[in-house]
C-alpha cells in the first residue's frame, strides 16, 4: 500500500514549476515550431510519444524542442480508473523526464482508458462511489510515490453519467484531491462543455472545486453536434476557444491565481501563426485581469 506520508514527504521537496503560457506539442505543429521557435514560456510534451516513437523525424524534433523550451509532461495512457496494474515502466519514465526537468510537472486524466491490454483511443468515465473513491486515492498515492511528484488529474469531458454513481464528479475531484495531495488541472472548456451538455451553471460548478487543489489550466475549442435530442458540445480541440469559454476562464484565474495555462489545438490544426494569435488572447487576458486585481 502507497503510504501518505512518505508521498508527503516527497512532494515537500518539489521545487518551483514553469509557469505562463504554454502549447500542447503534436505532429501537426511540430514542424513549425521546430523551425520558427516562437517565444512561449512552455510546451506541453506527451511521454507517450517518446515510447512510441523512439526513432525517425518526429522524435528527433521532440528531443530538440524538449532542450529548447521548458516542459511540462501531459499522459494519456495513465489509466487510473481501469483494474490493469500500473505501468511501473512508464512511471518510471516520467519519473526520470521529471527529474530531468525539474520544473516540470505530469498531468493525466481522472478517467480510465484501458481493459486487458488493450488501450482504448478515448478517456471514459469513472463511476464516482466511495467504492472507486478509494480505489483511486491508492492509485494516486502510488503514482505519486513512484514519480517523486505531485500528480495534476484533469476533469474529462463526459458525454454520460452511471445511475450507480452516489458522489457527483466535483465532490468526488475535491475529495480525491484532498486525500492525496494530488493537484486539479482544470480544463476550462471540458468544464463548460460538460456543464451545457447535462444543463448546469458552468461558473457555479467551476466555484465548487476546491481553490487550493487548482495548479494549472488548459484552454481549447470545442465542437457543436446537432442531433435530435438537442446539441452535444465535443471537446475536439479543432477550432478557436469560445468567448463563453474566456470568461469562464476569467472567473478561473480570479478564483484560483493564475497558473501555467496551455492551449490545446490538435485536430484540423491551422498555420502556428493562427494558434499563436490563441496564445497572445491568454496573456491578454491575464493583463487585463491584473490591471482589475491592482
Amino acid at each position: 500500500m502507497a503510504s501518505s506520508n512518505n508521498t508527503t514527504e516527497a512532494l515537500e521537496k518539489i521545487p518551483q514549476m514553469c509557469s505562463g503560457i504554454g502549447l500542447n506539442l503534436c505532429h501537426e505543429n511540430a514542424n513549425e515550431l521546430w523551425e520558427q521557435r516562437p517565444p512561449l514560456d512552455f510546451l506541453q510534451v506527451h511521454p507517450e510519444h517518446l515510447i512510441q516513437e523512439p526513432g525517425g523525424p518526429y522524435h528527433q524534433k521532440l528531443i530538440d524542442l524538449i532542450s529548447h523550451y521548458q516542459v511540462t509532461f501531459h499522459g494519456f495512457g495513465l489509466s487510473l480508473g481501469s483494474v490493469a496494474p500500473l505501468d511501473k515502466s512508464y512511471l518510471e519514465l516520467v519519473k526520470e523526464l521529471l527529474a530531468n526537468h525539474p520544473k516540470a510537472f505530469f498531468s493525466d486524466h481522472l478517467s480510465w482508458s484501458s481493459l486487458s491490454h488493450h488501450h482504448f483511443h478515448d478517456l471514459l468515465p469513472i463511476i464516482c462511489t466511495e467504492e472507486s473513491l478509494e480505489y483511486l486515492v491508492e492509485r494516486v498515492l502510488l503514482v505519486q510515490e513512484t514519480i517523486e511528484a505531485p500528480l495534476h488529474l484533469e476533469n474529462i469531458s463526459n458525454y454520460m453519467r452511471f445511475k450507480n454513481s452516489t458522489i457527483d464528479e466535483i465532490s468526488f475531484l475535491n475529495q480525491l484531491t484532498e486525500r492525496t495531495g494530488a493537484f486539479v488541472l482544470l480544463d476550462i472548456n471540458n468544464l463548460w462543455a460538460n456543464s451545457n451538455n447535462f444543463a448546469e451553471d458552468p461558473a457555479a460548478s467551476l466555484l465548487r472545486v476546491r481553490a487550493n487543489s487548482v495548479r494549472s489550466y488548459h484552454l481549447a475549442g470545442c465542437s457543436r453536434e446537432k442531433h435530435k435530442a438537442g446539441d452535444v458540445w465535443i471537446d475536439y480541440h479543432a477550432e478557436a476557444v469560445h468567448p463563453e469559454v474566456w470568461d469562464l476562464y476569467n472567473l478561473a484565474v480570479q478564483t484560483f491565481g493564475p497558473w501555467p495555462t496551455l492551449l490545446e489545438w490538435e485536430n484540423d490544426v491551422p498555420p502556428l501563426e493562427i494558434t499563436l494569435k490563441e496564445v497572445e488572447k491568454v496573456s491578454s487576458h491575464l493583463q487585463k485581469i491584473s490591471k482589475l486585481n491592482q
